[in-house]
């Protein structure tokens, strides 16, 4: 049987009391870890340590920063944002063990953390009232994804929503209970772990009662509003991901403004914007499909052209290693690629496309059908780069650059070389 607390004779005020977040307590060890920073333990806490899927409060000791709390078997670390090294002795005498010190938690992320956490709370108490599922994974960051044994489809977890929601307008209140492990016996209670003794249970009148070591909200009402952001199967369960409170408004600002932007660019009243949006994703496949046929269209005619070239250049004397120029001005790389490829299936000699315009300069590609010993792809680039100012290489089956060489220049280069 396990203990859903730890085991030490501090006083976790947040245990009792979420709204307290000033406090007076006394050190009892300071020491470093092995990063250099400071970590102070206090005889009583309202900070409360990471643990149940939930990260460690922050705050202040001092007046210095407190960036995360951890629990051990020793007690509560309070770890202190890294100081400056003028700072160091300071913090060495202010918080020495034995002194009294005040300290602030950040109330605002641990409220923000109160309304998520019990939404969770919320959520899966009336999951578990209705289908039977057990939270199997929790997890709690900047959202709440939690995990659910059992599969729920979207119109089942829109009901489960809506309940919470219609749970938070009632201002349900909400306790925190320590109950003995008599009393445990009697009690129905949500937990993960088999719990026997020294169990803190979170109540929620009328929808749940869970074993949690979190600070608690005092009443339903305080979590705002609840919404599922996403979900998906895990496991054979479902795997949720929601937010509440603050975090979930702060969300809604981010979904008004992007849709604010949407009803401008589609010039639609605001429940008309998906709708707008349908017939715009419609219009732009129709014109995604009719810019591929035309591409497929002077992709044929340049692999046409080329062909014809080669023709025209089997009736010539034999030379060194035959050799096509084409212009594709408007193409693409992979329609110039696409008519080479297609042409040195039937040709050995190199095949070379250029697009681009005598003023901006053109970029090329050259390829064949199997590397030449006699005649070198990486010779050719190279004889580019000096007469037709030109960047590039690759291998000896396809080379690929650019030239600031005009397209007369280029020409009478493939004719001459």
């Amino acid at each position: 049987m396990k203990n859903e607390r730890s085991e030490n004779n501090i006083e976790r005020i947040y245990e009792t009391d979420a709204y307290r977040t000033s406090f007076r307590a006394t050190v009892t060890d300071l020491r470093r870890d092995k990063s250099g920073k400071f970590l102070v333990q206090l005889d009583r806490t309202a900070f409360f340590p990471e643990g149940g899927g939930q990260g460690g409060d922050r705050g202040s000791i001092e007046g210095f920063a407190v960036e995360d709390t951890q629990k051990t078997e020793e007690g509560i670390l309070h770890i202190l944002a890294p100081v400056a090294v003028h700072l160091e002795e300071k913090v060495k005498e202010v918080l020495a063990p034995g002194r009294e010190v005040g300290a602030e938690v950040d109330f605002a992320l641990r409220f923000r953390r109160m309304q998520n956490h019990i939404a969770e709370h919320l959520f899966c108490g009336i999951a578990n009232a209705k289908y039977g599922y057990d939270n199997v994974g929790f997890h709690l960051t900047d959202v709440v994804t939690f995990d659910l044994s059992g599969p729920l489809d979207a119109e089942q977890i829109a009901e489960i929503e809506t309940a919470c929601n219609e749970a938070v307008w009632k201002n349900a209140p909400i306790s925190v209970l320590f109950p003995t492990s008599e009393e445990l016996k009697d009690l129905e209670f949500r937990s993960k772990l088999e719990l026997s003794e020294g169990v803190r249970l979170v109540k929620i009148e009328g929808y749940d009662l869970c074993a949690c070591c979190a600070p608690a909200l005092h009443s339903t009402g305080e979590i705002g509003v609840i919404k599922v952001i996403d979900f998906m199967p895990h496991r054979g369960g479902t795997r949720i991901t929601l937010l509440a409170g603050r975090s979930a408004w702060e969300d809604y600002l981010l979904i008004d403004s992007q849709m604010r932007d949407l009803m401008k660019l589609f010039s639609a009243g605001r429940e008309h914007t998906a709708l707008f949006a349908s017939e715009y994703a419609n219009k732009t496949n129709l014109m995604h499909e009719e810019i591929l046929n035309l591409k497929k269209q002077i992709t044929s005619a340049g692999v046409s052209e080329v062909k014809s070239i080669i023709r025209e250049k089997s009736r010539e004397p034999a030379g060194e290693m035959p050799k096509v120029c084409f212009f594709m001005k408007d193409a693409d790389e992979v329609m110039v690629r696409n008519v080479i490829n297609e042409c040195v299936k039937e040709y050995e000699g190199v095949i070379c496309g250029f697009r681009g315009n005598d003023r901006e300069g053109y970029r090329y590609v050259c390829g064949r059908k199997t590397a030449d010993e006699a005649y070198s792809l990486k010779d050719l680039a190279n004889k580019m780069k000096e007469n037709l100012g030109g960047r590039g290489g690759g291998s000896e089956v396809m080379i690929q650059g650019s030239v600031d060489a005009k397209e007369d220049k280029i020409r009478r280069f493939f004719d001459e070389d």
